[in-house]
């Protein structure tokens, strides 16, 4: 955390309660089977750690924060909605998100993804080559966090692609 933007322990606890309460809601079918989750290990955590510092400075920045206004979750409201009743803005929010190991994860075992998110579910799960993406290309990593963190309130992919996501991250949150 960061002393200029510290949460509480207890708003923490609060906050992801709600969190969990606004995305009961049902879930795309696609989901992996359940599974037993694992912390990172120190390198992964190390990389995420720093990763996720960047993307919190970019999502500062009043024209980052547009992404939320201009993707849509699957019922067409602005992400920016369920930061609104979640009382959170989005550097707070992706505060709270958890990073999991990925390594169970098919996606990450049997293609070349960083991160991987289910829409609508607040996780994401951390893929084994994202640790030298961000150390080969740390601006790039803060991109697909926030990519994921827009996944976690529920954008959807196919439309808008994985590419048209991450192009439009880099050109507001520069």
């Amino acid at each position: 955390m960061f002393p200029r933007h510290a949460v509480s322990r207890a708003t923490c606890a609060v906050a992801f309660g709600l969190l969990a309460a606004v995305f009961a809601a049902p879930r795309e079918t696609s989901a992996a089977p359940p599974h037993r989750t694992r912390e990172l290990n120190a390198f992964d955590a190390a990389a995420i750690d720093r990763a996720k510092e960047g993307a919190v400075r970019k999502l500062q920045a009043a024209e980052c924060q547009k992404v939320l206004a201009e993707f849509k979750d699957r019922e067409g409201r602005p992400l920016q909605e369920k930061l609104d009743r979640l009382g959170l803005g989005p550097a707070e929010y992706l505060q709270m998100i958890p990073f999991l190991d990925g390594g169970s994860q098919q996606v990450c075992r049997w293609s070349k993804v960083d991160l991987a998110t289910v829409p609508g579910v607040p996780r994401v799960f951390v893929c084994g080559q994202f640790a030298g993406t961000q150390l080969r290309d740390p601006w790039l990593a803060e991109t697909i966090v926030i990519h994921e963190m827009l996944h976690t309130l529920g954008l959807g992919e196919n439309p808008p692609t994985s590419n048209e996501i991450t192009q439009r991250v880099k050109g507001r949150c520069q």
